[in-house]
């Protein structure tokens, strides 16, 4: 395969910028799709101005249990991640799983799935990290957070395998769920020094990386090509029938269908911010995390200046998100 990091980035380009992007960019993805997590895409095709403003997310009950600006457990399983990797110079695996379960016993994680969930029961009774992620569930746990490590290894790409293994292992053992998360955290490297974007290059990157870990997964990869140049409604409509991802008018929390919604996406919209936000939102199902990861994406390739200003000016905990980006960059020892 070619070297993708033989380049520099351009002489222009703010890395350290990219970096502030890439995390806001999935935190307001995460946020604007929090009010539908679930729903069904004829439900949020109806929804007016989708991705212009953020809205509350109210449960069955009518209770709010998140206002509107507010993210996930997508958002706070990255940031976790950048913690971990600013307060100990590398990604450890051991550090991480020590401050989700920190975070679980306190009462601040909220909208967490079935994988992750199981992980914490079992650290919580002093299972040791590598042995208490879920061996059998191809859910998106691993791929939704992992973008810190591409960032972190930005200026040459090496190492980014082994940290988004290590990473991964944390709370996903399953090579459904991992392979995604390898191919995007190599992506996130790429797309840091790579302009313009280029589509069989993307692509290429995150297939490749995918394949060794499982197979079906860059396959699967491989088949956004054909969805590309496709009508929108018939692309989805592909998708929609992925393995792991057969549901009615939606797609589910699985994987590999998550990083292939997240970057046919981004690719259609040519990394534009709002088509590929509201492509991602409009898939139906678990659209806070597709929208999440398509926004880390779209937000790497922009930069801030990419971003809707109102957006990131409404977005919770904006400053502190901005400030471990920084953060993030700045212990690379990278310099733009």
């Amino acid at each position: 395969m070619t070297d993708y990091w033989e380049t520099e980035p351009e002489e222009d380009v703010d890395v350290e910028d990219l970096f502030a992007g890439a995390l806001l960019g999935g935190a307001i993805g995460d946020a604007l799709g929090s009010f539908c997590e679930g729903w069904k895409r004829a439900r949020i095709l109806a929804v007016d101005g989708l991705a212009d403003r953020y809205r509350d997310r109210v449960n069955r009950a009518g209770v709010m249990t998140l206002s509107a600006g507010e993210y996930t457990d997508d958002t706070q399983q990255t940031l976790v991640l950048v913690e971990s990797i600013v307060a100990c110079g590398k990604v450890d695996p051991e550090d991480m799983a020590k401050r989700f379960l920190d975070l679980w016993r306190r009462g601040d994680l909220h909208s967490y799935g079935g994988a992750f969930r199981e992980t914490l029961e079992r650290l919580d009774r002093g299972v040791a990290w590598s042995e208490a992620a879920s061996r059998d569930k191809a859910t998106n746990g691993a791929v939704m957070k992992i973008a810190p490590v591409g960032l972190w290894h930005w200026a040459t790409g090496e190492d980014i395998r082994e940290d988004a293994l290590a990473a991964s292992w944390v709370t996903h053992k399953d090579p459904r769920a991992v392979a995604p998360a390898v191919a995007l955290a190599h992506v996130v490297g790429h797309l840091v020094t790579h302009r313009p974007l280029d589509v069989n290059e993307v692509l290429d990157v995150a297939e490749w990386s995918a394949r060794p870990i499982c197979e079906s997964t860059g396959a699967l990869i491989g088949q956004i090509r054909a969805l590309l140049p496709m009508d929108e409604d018939d692309a989805w409509a592909a998708m929609q029938q992925m393995p792991e991802a057969i549901r009615e008018d939606a797609i589910p929390s699985e994987a590999p269908s998550t990083v292939v919604v997240a970057l046919e996406a981004f690719l259609r919209a040519q990394g534009a911010f709002i088509p590929t936000v509201t492509r991602a939102l409009t898939a139906g199902g678990d659209v806070d995390t597709f929208a999440a990861v398509a926004g880390t994406l779209s937000g790497l390739y922009l930069g801030t200046s990419g971003l809707p200003l109102h957006l990131v000016e409404t977005l919770s905990e904006r400053a502190r998100i901005e400030f471990l980006a920084r953060e993030l960059f700045q212990k690379t020892g990278g310099t733009n």
